[in-house]
């Protein structure tokens, strides 16, 4: 083949992976601008259904019935600079706090945990945990996701120790996940970081307008 038609041949084809590439880019972009909205919808929804159980409100069946109770009962406090600092939660039809929610996000095993943490209006206890966002070991850490880890938490007071999945907990203990060491410590900071960095920011805070 003369040199002139190798150079024609190789450009083409350089131009039509070019087009493909294209092609795909502004496909997979089109789709992603057509499911933004629903995906933040729906990490919303997340976020508003882990505050109302870590507060230990009930959680309503449907999305609407969800958002209307966190709409209602729900208060943001944010701080001096606008950041959010912790949930205030009400129980239907009452005026005194139920209790208040902090959303944290700390190191896990492999990524970021983003935890919901309830406190009763006294902060001496907890109200209820749950898992916003995890990326742990499926069938071993990412049971910290599973109905008996999250509710072992109600009630319980810290700072917290951890013992072995299916030994009997004091209210300073929890059940750690068998064959996920690294995912029960990375909850076990959480859980005793928050009760060092967030009470105080809360009793400071709560009770102002």
């Amino acid at each position: 083949m003369p040199e002139a038609g190798r150079v024609r041949k190789g450009v083409g084809t350089v131009l039509f992976m070019f087009v493909i590439t294209l092609i795909f880019i502004s496909a997979l972009t089109l789709v992603n601008l057509l499911t933004l909205e629903r995906v933040e919808r729906n990490r919303e929804l997340l976020r508003q259904r882990a505050v109302l159980y870590s507060a230990g409100l009930s959680l309503p069946e449907s999305d609407v019935e969800t958002a209307e109770l966190f709409d209602r009962n729900v208060r943001e406090v944010r701080g001096d600079q606008g950041g959010l600092l912790f949930y205030e939660v009400r129980p239907p039809g009452q005026a005194d706090p139920a209790g208040y929610v902090v959303v944290r996000g700390d190191p896990g095993l492999w990524g970021e945990i983003e935890t919901s943490i309830g406190y009763d209006p006294g902060l001496e206890r907890l109200l209820g945990l749950d898992f916003i966002k995890q990326n742990e070991t499926p069938g071993l850490g990412a049971r910290i996701s599973e109905s008996w880890f999250r509710e072992q938490f109600r009630g319980k007071r810290g700072p917290f120790r951890l013992v072995p999945e299916g030994v009997e907990s004091a209210e300073d203990e929890f059940q750690a996940i068998t064959g996920a060491t690294s995912t029960s410590n990375a909850v076990l900071d959480i859980l005793n970081r928050s009760i060092e960095e967030d009470l105080p920011r809360i009793a400071a805070e709560r009770g102002k307008p």
